[in-house]
């Protein structure tokens, strides 16, 4: 059992110096900012809260290995997600342009749009500011073709 913890410790600590990575490499790059769904991160956080408490009565170690993955989690919301001239941002990786092959911009809430990306096995979304829309756009179609957009979101 201690290996173990030893294990999820340094699996943990190379998560953070990955993100750290991130954080001082990519986030300059992204010229368009968006957002993952934030749904989503609040129910991986609930879960990693409940199953990796803090414990003042735990030994040190687990309580070391219980930090470090929730600083973990905690710290990918310092990583951007977005739009670069590589392709689209997102938590750990970076889709191509190459492999993008449509994209969909629909109304999301008041002030926000989301963006579908679609490839050959997937859909990725991103959320962005609709306030930014024009910005988008442009910068969308600079690398893609066709991007359909939703009839409500007019350019003027």
């Amino acid at each position: 059992m201690i290996i173990l913890n030893y294990l999820i410790s340094a699996a943990a600590l190379a998560v953070l110096v990955y993100e750290t990575y991130l954080v001082i490499r990519r986030n300059r790059r992204i010229t368009v900012k968006g957002k993952d769904d934030f749904f989503t991160f609040c129910l991986v956080l609930l879960f990693a809260a409940l199953i990796f408490r803090p414990d003042p009565m735990a030994d040190f170690l687990v309580s070391l290995r219980n930090t470090l993955i929730l600083m973990a989690v905690f710290f990918t919301l310092a990583v951007r997600r977005g739009i670069c001239e590589q392709g689209v941002v997102k938590l750990g990786f970076v889709i191509p342009w190459e492999k993008i092959q449509t994209v969909q911009v629909a109304k999301y809430q008041t002030s926000k749009v989301v963006v579908v990306f679609a490839t050959e096995k997937r859909r990725y979304r991103l959320f962005f500011q609709q306030c930014r829309l024009r910005e988008l756009i442009y910068e969308l179609q600079k690398y893609v073709p066709e991007v359909l957009i939703e009839e409500s979101l007019k350019l003027n």
